[in-house]
């Protein structure tokens, strides 16, 4: 294995250490960061082994492998991209908008009537589970209503703060 102490990484790593110091200053993201810090660190000599820099760095082992296999496939030009989010759910930002004014509507208690709102009108199956976890992601709160007493007449609450206004 590669991060077995040994490997000459000053042989194996192509650009010189100037360059990895100034790359590794111009990056913002902090992944690609340690990345080339990693690799300035086998460079360098300061780390014998991929484990010893992997740990300066705060990187697993396993990280620390992945990184290395990719310079050496690809080079450093595709560890300085980062990577991209690649799922970003079922639903547009149409139909997102489209959920939120049927929310606000008041027209969905559960979030079975949310899920068959979905199926029925956008035409997108989500299970109980998902129609959760996207509410969750979207910060849409479940709302609930003040306690009624049983006594209570329909209509009294709005017939008594006429009667105060008076």
């Amino acid at each position: 294995m590669s991060y077995i102490s040994g490997m000459n990484y000053s042989t194996k790593i192509k650009e010189d250490l100037d360059l990895l110091q100034t790359i590794e200053k111009q990056q913002y993201k902090a992944q690609c960061r340690d990345h080339v810090r990693f690799l300035r660190l086998l460079k360098s000599g300061q780390c014998s082994t991929q484990t010893e820099a992997a740990k300066r760095v705060n990187l697993s082992l396993r990280q620390a492998q992945r990184v290395w296999k990719t310079y050496q496939e690809k080079g450093l030009e595709t560890l300085l991209q980062p990577r991209k989010a690649t799922y970003f759910g079922k639903l547009s930002t149409t139909q997102i908008s489209h959920l939120r004014r049927f929310l606000l509507d008041d027209q969905a208690q559960t979030l079975a009537d949310i899920q068959a709102y979905l199926a029925g009108s956008l035409g997108v199956e989500y299970t109980l589970g998902g129609v959760f976890d996207l509410c969750k992601r979207l910060k849409i709160k479940p709302k609930t209503g003040r306690p009624v007493h049983i006594e209570q007449a329909p209509g009294a609450i709005e017939i008594f703060k006429k009667s105060l206004l008076r």
